[in-house]
């Protein structure tokens, strides 16, 4: 008799274990259905260059001479994943960075062997540390050179801020950008060019104010310097101010007093872009909608208050998860993903024509580490880079705020059906998310799609090894096969908790891709 109660109470457990695991498979499995409406008739009004998808690397990593070999082989294949793009080398030991063509020893403010050789290189010396802007480095010809030949092998084009720290009183001293451009161009080097780095927060970091009509003055001086020195189709960018935020209006007010004193001598207005601290940011706050609307946010009211100056492209110069490094295991792992991928959909919905990550290598928000294996933002980069093209498409989606999708035309380079397109979306939730593809744009339910999901390994979001449909991905050939799961006869994609998606869909009755 007591065998038999125990038989019982066995039984008993092991039913309400299964309705336990079948309510948590109906949670994450059954998730509610979305629909995605894109339509035949498009008007396509941003279409994006080949290098929209840029990389940055700031320049306290060339600091140290032998800190970044750009020479290496795999360093160059993994930056090469990625072109065409652009690298900027910036970040606030920009404006600490002095340029001499030859390696001098023991430079510092008590000592300069000032010859008619090292002149312009120690009068920029004498400035910065006049001012108290120290540290400065040295960046010698070497150094430059090993930088761009990188870019040549590499096809990435070299985006450089020169220092506007070395100053005559309230002008900037040029004489060591001279010997800069003239080096270069005596090279045959093909640079844009900046100058200065976050100016608009100068009080705050450097103890010093360069007011926005100075700084247009300074820009000005820079463009003919540029013209008469080889660089007159160079790009010339800036001001590179902070994001816009409610309770600190001097962003806002100081890009638009110097647009409106130098609009027709740069080619590109930037800003940098960053949504949270890197000493407070949680894991959760990497999964909040409410922290990728900040985005959207900050480039309507960028635009709003620069729309005078509509006709002069917008980029984000310098942007990632967190500002101050990024957040150790979160920046750089899979945590941070979601927002990147996102911050690429709705950058190319607004216009913004480029947008620069910091970091490629270095500090904790990087897309590969210091032993040179790609982390999570890589792999995804990669797959943007393949699969997404550079027309932007309409698209309506009925969902939840935890799941963000996004249209373009399909990478030519990829698939040469003219009528491909790619969708791409983040999952933010830990349940299934169900899309139902409508719109005058697909055939029915007899769709051809090429699917790539990104998601982690037991959901662990803090993960730096990813799968890809299924399967880790581990880097081991400098173009590696990245193998989609084809399906077909189907008008329905769907998403597992906390996942990336791409997704290639053929034969729409879309012609503008054409």
């Amino acid at each position: 008799m007591y065998s038999n109660k125990r038989l019982v109470a066995t039984c008993g457990v092991i039913f309400c274990c299964n309705i336990a695991l079948l309510a948590v498979f109906i949670k994450y499995n059954i998730g509610e259905k979305c629909h995605i409406t894109i339509n035949e008739e498009q008007e396509v009004t941003t279409i994006l260059p080949d290098d929209f998808l840029s990389i940055g690397i700031d320049a306290s990593e060339i600091q140290r001479y032998d800190k970044v070999d750009f020479s290496k082989s795999k360093f160059q294949e993994l930056a090469a994943a990625l072109a065409p793009a652009r690298l900027r080398l910036g970040g606030t030991m920009s404006d600490r960075l002095i340029f001499s063509k030859d390696d001098i020893p023991s430079l510092s403010c008590n000592k300069c062997p000032s010859t008619t050789e090292t002149e312009g290189v120690c009068n920029a010396v004498q400035e910065l540390c006049r001012h108290k802007f120290l540290p400065f480095f040295i960046l010698n010809g070497k150094k430059w050179t090993q930088i761009n030949e990188f870019c040549k092998a590499t096809n990435i084009k070299l985006l450089f801020p020169l220092n506007v720290l070395i100053r005559n009183n309230q002008e900037w001293n040029d004489r060591n950008a001279v010997e800069l451009l003239e080096y270069s161009k005596n090279k045959n080097y093909d640079i844009d060019w900046q100058l200065g780095n976050e100016p608009n927060s100068f009080l705050h970091v450097f103890n010093i104010s360069i007011s926005p009509q100075t700084l247009a003055h300074d820009f000005k001086k820079l463009r003919k310097l540029l013209n008469h020195h080889g660089y007159k189709k160079s790009l010339l960018v800036g001001p590179d101010t902070t994001r816009p935020q409610d309770h600190k209006p001097n962003c806002l007010n100081y890009m638009v007093e110097f647009l409106g004193n130098v609009s027709h001598h740069v080619n590109i207005r930037s800003w940098h872009q960053y949504y949270l601290n890197s000493r407070t940011a949680k894991l959760e706050d990497f999964w909040n909608p409410v922290t990728f609307d900040l985005l959207k946010e900050q480039i309507e009211t960028m635009q709003n208050h620069t729309k005078k100056y509509h006709k002069i492209p917008m980029w984000l110069t310098e942007t990632s998860t967190s500002y101050g490094g990024g957040a150790p295991g979160l920046s750089n792992s899979y945590a941070g993903s979601p927002l990147w991928i996102d911050k690429l959909g709705l950058s190319a919905k607004y216009n913004i024509t480029t947008v620069i990550r910091q970091s490629f290598i270095g500090g904790n928000y990087s897309m590969i580490d210091n032993e040179l294996e790609p982390l999570p933002d890589w792999w995804v980069s990669v797959l943007y880079k393949r699969l997404v093209g550079n027309k932007v498409l309409q698209l309506s989606c009925k969902c939840s705020p935890f799941q963000r999708v996004y249209a373009h035309c399909a990478n030519k380079k990829y698939t040469n059906d003219t009528t491909a397109i790619t969708i791409y979306a983040v999952n933010l939730q830990m349940e299934k998310a169900k899309f139902l593809l409508n719109g005058t744009a697909f055939h029915g339910d007899n769709l051809n799609i090429d699917e790539y999901i990104i998601s982690a390994p037991s959901n662990n979001r803090r993960t730096k090894t990813v799968l890809l449909n299924g399967w880790p991905l581990y880097y081991d050939a400098s173009y590696p096969e990245l193998q989609p799961y084809h399906m077909k006869y189907g008008n329905h994609i769907s998403m597992p908790p906390y996942s990336i998606g791409f997704w290639v869909v053929k034969n729409t009755s879309i012609t503008i891709c054409k």
